[in-house]
């Protein structure tokens, strides 16, 4: 496990330096090697997983998920990362982003569907997953440049 002296919030600013998503750039800023996921990887993306991550404080990053895209694809990629630890809650969120839109909710299929709110800046999107099996906690954060 890596520990990262700084928060969440830090993190998801830092990734935002870069105008899009590079494996050297999100090496660097989760301190980490990613290893290449062959099995996930296709035509479209090239899957990377890494490390967990334990922030100051107790909320940790268990999984890591980077799919960068493949020559031609139509996605900039994506940066997913699953949260555990100290729950971060709604109005914690309202503090670091505001006029957060519901971009998705659940159906009622599965514990794992998520409401989801999304952040837009000049950088690209941020998805911010409140998963139905824990409410009242985030349970994920998608990072998703523009093309």
């Amino acid at each position: 496990m890596i520990n990262l002296n700084r928060s969440i919030w830090n993190l998801i600013d830092d990734i935002q330096t870069q105008s899009s998503l590079t494996l050297a750039h999100v090496e660097k800023t989760l301190v980490q090697t990613l290893a290449h996921d062959t099995r996930h990887s296709n035509e479209y993306f090239k899957f990377y997983k890494g490390q967990s991550i334990q922030f100051a404080g107790e909320v940790k990053v268990s999984t890591i998920d980077l799919r960068l895209p493949q020559q031609g694809a139509q996605s900039p990629g994506m940066l997913l990362m699953y949260l555990e630890g100290e729950c971060i809650t709604m109005p914690q969120l309202n503090q670091q982003y505001e006029n957060l839109k519901i971009t998705e909710i659940p159906r009622g299929k599965s514990l794992e569907e998520a409401t989801t709110y999304t952040a837009n800046n000049s950088w690209g999107e941020i998805d911010f997953g409140f998963q139905m099996k824990k409410p009242d906690c985030l349970a994920y954060v998608i990072l998703k440049p523009v093309k």
